[in-house]
């Protein structure tokens, strides 16, 4: 029985539940756009994210046998249950085929958009893993895209409008997580080991990586001030507020205010990479710094209130 149990525990790490916090990026619409709280939209959404998760899951998997020789010489994802033999590469490949199978099934159950997004994403991302990783500024410019599908997808399974500047606020901060990411780990391995880990850490020298994070990092910030500033929430349902407020401040830039806690989650990240020496994981830096996981969760409420109540 404990073999079972070990066997189930090593498959639930190797779908890397850690990186399905990407994936929330699909509730973005609904929350900013429309009533989070319409039940039925709301269940279209969630069922949109756990087809996401299961697709990003076959990727995942495919994506450790391919590295599987490089990852036995990170000091992290060396203990990875592919990278450590804990599941055989075959094993891999084929749970990664049945999920694929599973994750298109329920797509289509949702809607023939969503199918179409969907596996445009999938194979995307395999051509990503098989070869645009090791091409160098392709592989996270990739990586955005990715990201950027994954907000789509929520839109279009609930027809909410999208907003320009939204969207290219996720490609800045994806390119500018990326970069950062390709940093630290240069930092952690030494550039030598780092380059034979991930092949195209050998064309990004510090200085230049330090130049596109700078650059990025601006981009994502001014990007984002646009976005507050142009976010349409008239269509959500204010319950409290807006009843007591003077006229001349209900309008739609009160989401402004969030723009220093936005700020405060860059410039930290900004350490973490810099000072901490991480952010090899961005997920896992989420979590373990707790002044970003508090300040995240700080701006949803304040997002929250600003939507919702006022």
């Amino acid at each position: 029985m404990q073999g079972v149990f070990d066997n189930i525990k090593w498959w639930f790490l190797a779908l890397r539940p850690k990186q399905w916090i990407k994936n929330l990026l699909v509730f973005a619409f609904i929350f900013f756009y429309r009533d989070i709280t319409n039940f039925y939209d709301l269940r279209k959404v969630f069922w949109a994210f756990i087809s996401l998760i299961i697709l990003s899951s076959s990727v995942y998997l495919i994506n450790d046998v391919v590295d599987y020789k490089r990852d036995k010489i990170h000091p992290v994802k060396k203990n990875r249950p592919i990278a450590s033999d804990k599941i055989s590469r075959k094993e891999a490949v084929i749970g990664s085929v049945i999920f694929f199978l599973l994750g298109l099934i329920l797509a289509v159950s949702i809607g023939e958009y969503l199918l179409f997004i969907y596996v445009f994403y999938y194979f995307l991302v395999l051509f990503y893993s098989l070869y645009l990783k090791n091409v160098l500024i392709i592989d996270s410019l990739t990586n955005a895209v990715g990201f950027v599908l994954r907000v789509i997808a929520g839109g279009v399974v609930i027809g909410a409008p999208i907003n320009s500047w939204f969207i290219i606020f996720i490609i800045c901060a994806s390119l500018f997580i990326s970069f950062g990411k390709r940093r630290a780990e240069i930092t952690m391995l030494s550039f030598k080991r780092a380059s034979e880990h991930r092949s195209v850490l050998r064309d990004y020298p510090k200085e230049f990586l330090d130049s596109l994070i700078s650059m990025t990092g601006a981009a994502t910030f001014f990007a984002y001030i646009l976005f507050s500033y142009t976010i349409d929430i008239g269509n959500s349902t204010p319950i409290l507020v807006s009843s007591v407020l003077p006229a001349h401040v209900k309008n739609p830039h009160w989401f402004k205010i969030t723009i220093p806690l936005g700020f405060y989650i860059l410039a930290r990240y900004l350490y973490d990479i810099y000072v901490k020496k991480e952010g090899d994981a961005p997920e896992t830096v989420w979590f373990e710094d707790r002044y970003i996981l508090y300040s995240t969760i700080l701006y949803f409420i304040v997002s929250t209130f600003v939507i919702y109540i006022i």
